[in-house]
């Protein structure tokens, strides 16, 4: 039986993936009417319904810790440890306002290039553009998702951090809030794993703990260096779940 529903989680995945992609296709060739309708919005529900569609099938579950500290949120910058493929949808589903800095290699792949090249901010560009576009979009109402260890965490190794989420706070001076992803091992959709695998015996368990806002005024006072290596610190306390 356990092998039945090995199997059985896999053909939710790639089903669940293959609906992604279509949907991303559809939401591309629509990109002028969306600006009609808020599109930032409308991904968001997209996401939505994929993520719902992944809990209805069995495919994963979705435990959300101070939920309410997500009501109204705005012009924040969201900071999250990154152990999974899923982590920015699973975020964006929840965030109607969400923007992102995202990996530069999806601002050049078919299905969601025309999305990502116009709603969210490539990591390819250079710092200072970078900022310029978070400030921009904070400045709007929206909050900005960036994973500061740049890419997906390594299974079993502790996180590492980039002080380019603290220098994009200190520079444009809006509030963190940290994002702990837990749960169990993502297997298929970790760094380096293969897509048609999955956990041997469970279904993905995401455990989201929405974490109090971290406040910058006490790093605007100090040299830049000094107050980006002490804020990525706290950052680091907080996501890697030290203090949960």
């Amino acid at each position: 039986m356990q092998k039945i529903f090995y199997i059985y989680r896999i053909i939710i995945k790639v089903l669940s993936f293959v609906n992604f992609g279509i949907g991303s296709i559809l939401l591309s060739l629509l990109l002028l009417v969306l600006f009609i309708f808020k599109p930032r919005r409308l991904v968001s529900f997209f996401f939505a319904i994929f993520v719902w569609q992944m809990r209805l099938l069995g495919g994963l579950t979705l435990k959300i810790n101070n939920k309410n500290l997500l009501k109204n949120l705005h012009s924040k910058i969201i900071v999250a440890n990154h152990p999974s493929l899923l982590d920015v949808v699973l975020l964006i589903s929840l965030l109607p306002n969400a923007n992102c800095i995202v990996n530069g290699v999806l601002g050049k792949r078919n299905i969601v290039r025309i999305i990502v090249n116009t709603l969210y901010i490539s990591n390819e560009l250079d710092f200072a553009e970078i900022s310029n576009r978070v400030a921009n979009s904070l400045s709007k109402g929206n909050n900005v998702i960036i994973f500061p260890e740049g890419t997906r965490s390594i299974p079993g190794k502790p996180i590492e951090l980039k002080k380019g989420a603290a220098r994009l706070a200190i520079e444009t001076g809006y509030e963190i809030v940290p994002v702990h992803i837990g749960g169990n091992e993502k297997i298929g959709l970790r760094k380096h794993d293969a897509f048609f695998s999955f956990h041997p015996t469970q279904r993905y368990h995401y455990v989201f703990d929405i974490l109090p806002p971290i406040s910058i005024n006490e790093y605007k006072q100090m040299p830049s260096g000094m107050a980006s290596k002490l804020l990525t610190e706290k950052i680091k306390e907080q996501i890697s779940g030290e203090l949960l």
